[in-house]
């Protein structure tokens, strides 16, 4: 999502810009590391979960749903002189995060606003600590059958 990668570049600036797609993290995984420079931010497509059972009716289909999404923050344990923790920042972080998103829409075209679900602990290996934020955004199909 090219949209929220930019809003977190813009809003977000604890991050520094480095907000990326999911393609840098799978690079990542299949290179079996951790990102170099920390804090950073993956922005991931989660999946389509419907809302209803949808209503066709006038020849048209609507059905509402939630398109899901995860932004992946990585942060190093320590700072580089292994001085203080650096997941002392972790809820400031993530606040800021979730302040950036929630309430916002990516276009005029879309029927919701983004809504943040949750932020929980995914993995803490290497030294670094990945946290995993849910977000949705609501809306719709709409087709004719």
């Amino acid at each position: 999502m090219p949209a929220v990668i930019e809003r977190l570049k813009q809003r977000a600036p604890l991050l520094s810009n480095r907000v990326y797609g999911a393609a840098a993290l799978a690079a990542l995984m299949k290179a079996d590391a951790v990102p170099k420079v920390t804090p950073c931010a993956h922005v991931l497509p989660t999946g389509l979960t419907g809302r209803s059972d949808g209503d066709a009716a006038t020849g048209a289909y609507v059905q509402s749903y939630d398109y899901g999404f995860a932004v992946v923050l990585s942060l190093r344990a320590h700072d580089p002189l292994g001085e203080r923790a650096a997941l002392d920042e972790v809820i400031p972080m993530i606040m800021e995060i979730a302040n950036a998103l929630a309430g916002w829409t990516p276009d005029d075209d879309t029927v919701g606003v983004f809504v943040f679900r949750r932020a929980a602990l995914a993995s803490f290996a290497r030294g670094v600590a990945i946290y995993e934020l849910n977000f949705t955004l609501q809306d719709q199909l709409r087709t004719i059958p």
